[in-house]
């Protein structure tokens, strides 16, 4: 299988995944690329890719107008995605890697969103906090003020520097990453914020705890499973997991993937198809160990169960 991953911004994360994963052949192309070599193009956002072939978008900004939304990078994105016509989007998390850290979460707080905020920015100075440029080495403490949807990208970011993030709970891109005083605040409004802004502009403790769990959410995420979830072919809902006999966690499986739940008990053919009662699943651009493992999924290997 071959892959085009169009020109921009994380091109060379989404290479680097793909060029990992056994049987793909990946390369970055630019929008006037023969798009004919290519068995599937790759795209952040609205970046422009070569016309020709499919092309699977991961999708980070909800004011994006590209029709593909396959991949998105927060839950709350998925209602969008629907309304574009995507039948079964994916939500998998936008990946960060920062340096580490040098030292623990300063006291500096600093406003997320581009946009002027002159109400909150006079009711923190009255408060006694002055206002520092979010890349100001004092900055520990960044807020969110989006009372909609904001970006999600600088929240992660800030994030995966061990900052603390300050947001509105009316955000649903900040209520999607953020755990409420575990890797960040999740707030009502400016009384709520003042009074946890001053709580850890003064506890050093709470503001390192927040931030080394903010850092440690982002790094559970990686382009790994952001280019799998790109490659997912219709997004079946493959049994891939149903080896487990585990009673409860072949009962959350079967939960989970609702009418796929059926496919444990098909057939799997050499030629790169799963058949069940008529119907066929085509799994040939899955990599070689992703179909071995669907083919033991639902080979009936354990003798002790009627299920397995």
């Amino acid at each position: 299988m071959r892959v085009g991953v169009a020109s921009g911004r994380y091109a060379t994360q989404i290479h680097e995944a793909l060029t990992q994963r056994i049987g793909i052949e990946a390369d970055i192309v630019p929008p006037d690329a023969d798009a004919k070599k290519y068995d599937l193009i790759l795209a952040v956002d609205d970046e422009i890719v070569p016309a020709g072939t499919e092309t699977r978008r991961y999708i980070t900004h909800h004011k994006t107008q590209a029709p593909e939304w396959n991949v998105v990078a927060g839950r709350h994105l998925l209602i969008a995605a629907m309304d574009k016509g995507i039948t079964n989007p994916v939500a998998v998390p936008l990946p960060f890697t920062s340096p580490a850290s040098v030292k623990p979460p300063q006291e500096g707080v600093a406003l997320l969103q581009d946009e002027p905020r002159e109400d909150l920015r006079a009711a923190l100075d009255a408060a006694g906090h002055q206002v520092l440029n979010i890349n100001d080495p004092q900055v520990g403490i960044v807020i969110d003020s989006a009372q909609s949807t904001s970006e999600i990208e600088p929240l992660r970011k800030a994030m995966s520097e061990e900052k603390v993030v300050v947001a509105m709970r009316c955000n649903p891109a900040a209520t999607d990453t953020i755990r409420h005083q575990s890797d960040g605040y999740l707030i009502s409004g400016y009384d709520e914020l003042l009074a946890t802004v001053q709580e850890l502009t003064t506890n050093n403790f709470e503001r390192k705890r927040v931030g080394f769990e903010a850092r440690r959410t982002i790094a559970a995420t990686n382009w790994a499973r952001v280019t799998r979830a790109l490659l997912l072919n219709n997004r079946n809902g493959m049994p891939d997991l149903e080896q487990f006999s585990c009673l409860p966690a072949r009962q959350r499986w079967k939960h989970r993937l609702g009418h796929a739940h059926k496919w444990h008990s098909g057939q799997y053919l050499d030629d790169g198809y799963i058949e069940f009662d008529g119907e066929t699943v085509d799994v040939r651009n899955l990599s070689q160990i992703r179909k071995m493992s669907i083919a033991l999924a639902i080979g009936r290997r354990d003798p002790c169960t009627n299920d397995s």
